[in-house]
């Protein structure tokens, strides 16, 4: 009876959700990404976004042909593609909602978590992208090391956009 009521409250959640959240988060309402003010940025995150996912799956099949430090390294640097990508996409959703908030004293509110957040996730891109030059040294494969490098590479764009997002938040 108890897992009932756990699925009843999970698919209600989800039915709330799914209406409140904003169109091209999956949700009923709001503007199409068309005309929403960040749009342009919300696209350079994505395909950063979709950059890094396609990064980390080559690095994740180099792997299988690796061993000892190479794989390690592939490894870890495979990890931290994968934390990118999930604070790129954090920063989508973040974004989406902002960019759909009609009430103005809400969306002031809003604006201070929002800078806080994307100020947050860029730090965070930017460690990656430090542990990933170090993890550079270690890479014996010409194919990895290319990899590892791109990896590196959009790491740092995906920081650069998310401060200069940051610093454009109206």
């Amino acid at each position: 009876m108890k897992r009932i009521h756990v699925v009843f409250a999970a698919v209600t959640l989800g039915v709330v959700l799914f209406a409140a959240l904003p169109r091209r988060l999956g949700g009923q309402a709001g503007d199409s990404p068309q005309n929403s003010a960040s749009f342009p940025d919300e696209r350079d995150l994505a395909a950063k976004k979709k950059t890094l996912l396609s990064e980390s799956t080559d690095l994740e099949e180099m792997g299988k042909s690796l061993k000892g430090r190479n794989f390690d390294t592939a490894l870890r640097v495979d990890q931290k593609a994968q934390q990118g990508i999930m604070e790129l996409d954090s920063a989508l959703w973040l974004l989406g909602i902002y960019d759909n908030m009609q009430c103005a004293p809400d969306r002031e509110i809003a604006k201070t978590a929002l800078k806080n957040r994307l100020a947050f996730y860029s730090y965070l891109l930017g460690l990656e992208a430090d542990q990933v030059a170090g993890d550079l040294t270690f890479a014996n494969s010409l194919a990895t090391l290319q990899t590892e490098l791109r990896v590196k590479d959009e790491l740092r764009a995906a920081k650069s956009k998310l401060d200069e997002i940051v610093s454009s938040v109206q």
